[in-house]
């Protein structure tokens, strides 16, 4: 049998959080690049404004996703070389985003930039899930105090922005404009996951409110 080798969590989320950072700030390069010529200020800033507006969602995107990647270490108390590897491929994800970010800012009517980002983000779903699958599989790498029905309800909350990306693929070749449209669906998804798990709310309800669970 293959020993299982451990790896140190606190060089992984240190490593983690500087891609986040570097692929943060190279989100508004395409700004910062933007050269605004003589002449009236406003139309120009008009022109930018794609840019501005991919630069947030991305932004947003990464913020959510180095949220949720905190989140999920927080339950580990141990990795080893295959969440290193799982790791590594969610980092790939976060560290190509930018260009996806700068392409589509500048051709947001083009399918093949609508369809670059939607997959970087499924690709980084996909990853972030895939994670948590395999590190709370019978608590494999687990704090002792993540319960089954904990465990569930996070791998269905990472799945839920894959699961509302993936449609803006097949729709892309048809209107680019219906498909970015199509990622606001990542709001009822993302709800319909949490109302699966009422136990789940109901927990963190007493939580917040300083209730003990006597369940």
């Amino acid at each position: 049998m293959r020993r299982r080798v451990e790896v140190g969590l606190e060089r992984i989320t240190f490593f983690s959080d500087g891609v986040f950072a570097i692929a943060i700030t190279l989100l508004v390069l395409p700004l910062t690049d933007a050269e605004i010529g003589p002449g009236p200020v406003a139309p120009q800033l008009v022109e930018l404004l794609p840019r501005m507006l991919t630069f947030a969602l991305s932004f947003a995107v990464i913020g959510r996703y180095w949220t949720v990647h905190h989140q999920l270490f927080a339950r580990f108390d141990r990795a080893d070389a295959r969440m290193m590897t799982l790791n590594l491929g969610y980092l790939f994800g976060i560290a190509f985003l930018p260009f996806p970010t700068s392409l589509l800012g500048g051709h947001g009517d083009s399918t093949a930039a609508v369809v670059l980002y939607a997959a970087t983000l499924v690709v980084i779903g996909s990853f972030s899930a895939a994670m948590w699958a395999y590190g709370s599989y019978r608590g494999r790498l687990t704090r002792a105090d993540v319960t089954p029905d904990e465990a569930r309800h996070t791998l269905v909350n990472g799945l839920a922005p894959v699961v509302s990306f993936l449609p803006s693929l097949v729709i892309a070749p048809l209107s680019p404009t219906w498909a970015m449209l199509s990622w606001l669906l990542t709001i009822p998804v993302s709800a319909v996951a949490e109302r699966l798990f009422p136990e789940h709310r109901a927990a963190r309800a007493r939580a917040q409110a300083g209730t003990p669970d006597t369940a």
